[in-house]
């Protein structure tokens, strides 16, 4: 895993954290429900495969 990839998983959890945390104090879990597939999908983006340029 590359510094790209660690700095993106930290930032993903702290950001499903603050998620869960406004959620369970405002009761509305929509707050953290919704928040669910921006993250994975930033996640899916960080670990994807990159295509290589042919030179």
């Amino acid at each position: 895993m590359n510094q790209f990839q660690k700095r993106t998983v930290y930032i993903s959890i702290v950001a499903l954290a603050f998620f869960l945390t406004l959620s369970i104090l405002t009761q509305h879990w929509g707050f953290f429900l919704w928040s669910l597939l921006p993250v994975f999908i930033v996640l899916m983006t960080a670990f994807s495969p990159k295509k290589r340029q042919k030179k």
